[in-house]
């Protein structure tokens, strides 16, 4: 495995978010950052099917020409509340994920429907799905069964919050890496985000991680401090380390 990376994801790519992204993206490059991963959601929330906006169609073309790896997230990044749900299962959907954990329980047979249809819209739009090589979960929640669908639809690797799998060999492999993410929603939170994310980057520095993670969502720009503290942490980072996409580091190890 290469050491002394840093792998930096955007999430929740879509029309919506489209603005916000591309000044991430600048605001990144002026650090030296100029290939992340990138997270697209084909449908965000049923309302922003990325086939009906040309133009971000467009913009999505050119960051994959400018290098930026192209990942499948979820197909509506939403999961439907079920009068079903047991307290722990409500507490991961709604609780921690604000019900967008969309493949938290998904069967291999749903699952599997989804990911067809994602990678159906991408190829629809003129993006080569033979680049296509990840799938990440929103909020990493990925069942057992549909993270074998993952890997028989052909991708080659997905993540966890804690780590990446590989998955172009059976059994799968894992590598412990726990991604840098903030939690945004409340001031308590944001709190909280930021002494653990200081404290989860100081550890990884001191124990010299092989490979460091930083997740980044468009919300994550509404709050000064959120963003500053990411961009800080990204600048320390590239004192040592190499930045690549998820795709670059799976052809590493």
């Amino acid at each position: 495995m290469k050491s002394n990376t840093l792998v930096i994801s955007l999430h929740d790519v879509s029309p919506q978010t489209q603005a916000i992204v591309t000044q991430q993206l600048e605001e990144l490059r002026l650090i030296g950052i100029t290939r992340c991963s990138l997270l697209v959601i084909p449908d965000y929330h049923h309302h922003f099917l990325i086939s009906q906006f040309p133009s971000f169609v467009t913009w999505l073309e050119e960051q994959a020409h400018h290098g930026h790896e192209i990942v499948l997230h979820g197909y509506h990044h939403l999961r439907a509340p079920s009068t079903n749900d047991r307290a722990s299962k409500r507490l991961m959907t709604e609780f921690y994920t604000a019900g967008e954990g969309e493949f938290y329980d998904l069967d291999y047979e749903q699952a599997s429907r989804l990911l067809k249809m994602g990678k159906g819209v991408l190829q629809q739009v003129g993006c080569d799905t033979s680049q296509l090589f990840g799938f990440i979960a929103p909020a990493w929640l990925l069942a057992k069964e549909a993270e074998h669908a993952v890997a028989d639809e052909g991708f080659l690797y997905t993540t966890r919050l804690k780590g990446i799998i590989d998955l172009r060999k059976k059994p799968s492999r894992f590598f412990p890496s726990q991604s840098m993410v903030y939690s945004v929603r409340s001031a308590w939170r944001r709190i909280v985000s930021l002494i653990w994310n200081e404290l989860l980057f100081q550890y990884a520095t001191y124990q010299k991680w092989p490979l460091l993670r930083v997740s980044l969502h468009p919300v994550d720009w509404k709050y000064p401090a959120i963003q500053s503290h990411l961009l800080y942490s990204i600048k320390r980072a590239m004192k040592d380390r190499t930045p690549m996409t998820y795709e670059s580091w799976l052809r590493s190890v």
